[in-house]
């Protein structure tokens, strides 16, 4: 009865260390499993109606097994592979891809529903000062309806000078200078004339510690880290996002505004996933030119100039 009893124990033993050989590399090979989002107009955000690509950073860890796409408003899709989808209305959603109804990756996305523009002939108005001193910052910025494209000319270096809504420029030499500004909604330019009186304290030689530069260079180098990071490397891209969040943001990272470029807006976690995820890496890449927040501790609006080099 005793060795009945022993011999009973070592089948079970083999067969659990059977079992656990088989599932064990599959569960291995599924912890990475992830997917990312890209969007088809390349404007850095999803959009309503807009054609979403959700792409598996694997396909081959998938085949032969039961894929199930839960798009996070209800709709599932059957597909063992990529898929796209378009969402009808704007809101957060948790996106998932379940495998043989147990093994879970999700993914939270960001959906927004863009304002119709309003006619080209829409009144556009140039606020700047009239006077200013050589070396002085001095700001810059429209109102307007429908704009999304700037292009400020400040008469000094004869081209394009800056593309965004507000601008802070400082002029090198007195002189009179028309101000130059094109935008989308115009059929022709406006112009603003500013004079520039020279300026006579040696203020290159007086160094002082631009706290809120540091900040916004700090917050541009943790963006472009994430923006340089491989799809799969979620440590990096968390890494990054946290430290933004946990040195300047006062745990309110939710309610921040980004604006892309000066007219692309989205929320602070939206507008990071799509940095790391919605890019093609192997063939383009994003660069952060720019930074401005609005105050140097707990900011809520993140200003952001980037670029694509493909």
């Amino acid at each position: 009865m005793s060795n009945k009893f022993k011999l009973s124990v070592l089948i079970f033993i083999a067969l659990l260390v059977l079992i656990l050989a088989i599932f064990a590399p599959y569960k291995s090979r599924l912890s990475n499993l992830d997917f990312y989002v890209s969007e088809s107009n390349s404007n850095y955000q999803f959009e309503v109606n807009e054609k979403l690509f959700f792409l598996l950073n694997d396909t081959s860890l998938v085949e032969g097994r039961k894929v199930v796409w839960h798009m996070g408003n209800g709709d599932s899709i059957v597909k063992p592979g990529n898929i796209d989808y378009k969402y009808r209305k704007e809101g957060k959603y948790l996106v998932s891809i379940k495998i043989n109804d147990k093994f879970t990756v999700s993914k939270k996305i960001g959906v927004v529903s863009l304002p119709k523009l309003s006619p080209r002939d829409s009144l556009v108005t140039l606020h700047g000062v009239d006077e200013g001193y050589v070396g002085e910052e001095l700001v810059f910025f429209t109102e307007g309806k429908g704009i999304n494209t700037w292009y400020w000319e400040f008469g000094e270096t004869g081209t394009v000078d800056a593309y965004e809504e507000q601008v802070i420029y400082r002029y090198s030499k007195p002189g009179d200078y028309r101000v130059r500004l094109q935008t989308n909604t115009l059929k022709y330019p406006i112009f603003h004339n500013i004079r520039i009186l020279p300026r006579f304290e040696k203020v290159e030689e007086l160094e002082k510690i631009d706290s809120l530069g540091v900040v916004q260079n700090d917050i541009r180098k943790r963006l472009q880290a994430i923006a340089d990071s491989k799809v799969t490397d979620r440590g990096t891209f968390y890494k990054n996002l946290n430290y933004i969040k946990n040195n300047y943001t006062c745990n309110q990272a939710e309610d921040i505004l980004v604006i892309v470029n000066g007219g692309r807006y989205n929320d602070f976690f939206s507008y990071c996933q799509g940095l790391h995820y919605l890019e093609n890496k192997k063939r383009s890449k994003i660069i952060i030119n720019k930074v401005e927040i609005d105050t140097i501790k707990c900011f809520k609006r993140l200003n952001v100039t980037q670029s694509l080099l493909r």
